[in-house]
């Protein structure tokens, strides 16, 4: 076991970038734990930042601007539709209001009656547009002989609702779902960047050329010589994989009966294969340790933004997602996010996983045999 204990040897050197990126990893487990502990006991409407033009300046447009005056923080604007959108994309504003001068006319005519510039970017934009759309609704419902009963309408509109949000055990199991999914999504970005930092420069030496001559005249056997070689990277990958697991038990072992933990320990154990096999195409393909720390970096980091680690995958666009499906980490984070019966539920991303495994180790293997006919 010479090869086998050489290899394990020189991983160990590497221990740093083990130690380096786990102790960041579980400082960000415990910040995010005890964040999730605090929680809103209230609810309060958010404030906008709206500019609102209003070229009719009659009672009900004033009206209009008086109430959403209460609800949002008016700020000042031009009738200049480059300028509002400058406002806009400069997040100075998060929505400008145009009122026009037959405002009263298409109010009555239940026709458009505002026209609505706001921040896509911002999801609680849109939140102007009920505002706009419920003044319109209470005026309309008080409209009688060609008057708006609009005294009637501003005591509707500040009628409110007091909301408490009510402690409950729901509440702390999805607490520690939320905690558990976070947790394990993260462990994708993590054990993909030690993967390849620790055992791609491990294999490095072992496929150096001075040492594969020097394996050529010795002893040892090509098929003993790749079988240990494997054996230590499975090694290696094994401790990797059961320190952030037995991690998640450390910090939350209490909760793990309330969430499928088996779901979420076979997934990562899949997922490190499939990861492992990615480092064997990587290490097939070059040699080179600085291409290896930039590949290192840029498929951790970059399939964790594009497959839902770092934004979740209902936040991201269907281009970009089409893009993750070509990655295991997509369907890592897939099983995580979702709330399984049994492990029927998730047995196609499951075999995906393993198809991208079996891949990229049918690849690793095509190109080895390739390098060595040359």
């Amino acid at each position: 076991m010479t090869v086998y204990k050489y290899f394990i040897k020189v991983a160990l050197k590497n221990k740093g970038v083990i130690l380096s990126y786990t102790f960041i990893f579980f400082i960000l487990s415990i910040i995010n734990g005890s964040t999730n502990v605090q929680r809103e006991t209230s609810f309060m409407e958010a404030k906008l930042n709206i500019g609102i033009v209003d070229n009719s300046s009659s009672e009900i447009s004033n009206s209009l601007v008086d109430y959403l005056g209460k609800k949002n923080n008016i700020i000042s604007t031009k009738p200049d539709e480059k300028y509002i959108k400058e406002q806009i994309f400069l997040q100075t504003a998060d929505a400008v209001i145009i009122i026009p001068e037959d405002f009263e006319e298409r109010v009555i005519n239940k026709e458009s009656a505002i026209q609505l510039y706001n921040d896509n970017r911002n999801i609680g934009s849109h939140q102007v547009q009920n505002q706009i759309n419920k003044f319109i609704s209470f005026a309309n419902a008080t409209y009688e002989n060609g008057e708006f009963d609009l005294s009637n309408v501003n005591s509707a509109l500040d009628e409110g609702i007091k909301v408490d949000l009510i402690k409950t055990d729901n509440n702390i199991n999805q607490k520690v779902n939320t905690w558990f999914k976070f947790y394990f999504n993260f462990t994708s970005y993590i054990i993909l960047a030690i993967y390849i930092s620790v055992i791609g420069f491990v294999m490095t030496d072992f496929t150096d050329e001075q040492v594969e001559n020097r394996r050529k005249i010795s002893s040892i056997r090509f098929l003993k010589f790749n079988r240990e070689m494997y054996l230590g990277q499975l090694t290696i990958a094994s401790i990797i994989t059961v320190i952030f697991i037995l991690g998640s038990i450390v910090l939350k072992g209490k909760y793990i009966g309330e969430v499928h933990f088996t779901k979420y320990v076979v997934n990562t154990v899949i997922f490190s294969f499939a990861a492992l096999c990615l480092v064997f195409l990587i290490n097939n393909i070059t040699n080179n340790k600085f291409i290896i720390s930039g590949v290192s970096t840029v498929l951790s980091l970059g399939t964790s933004f594009i497959s839902g680690v770092m934004v979740p995958q209902e936040f991201l666009g269907e281009k970009v997602l089409t893009i993750a499906k070509f990655f295991p980490t997509y369907y890592f984070v897939k099983i995580n996010e979702m709330e399984i019966h049994s492990f029927l539920d998730v047995k196609y991303e499951i075999f995906m996983q393993l198809l991208f495994a079996f891949a990229f180790l049918l690849m690793g293997l095509y190109i080895s045999r390739a390098r060595q006919r040359v």
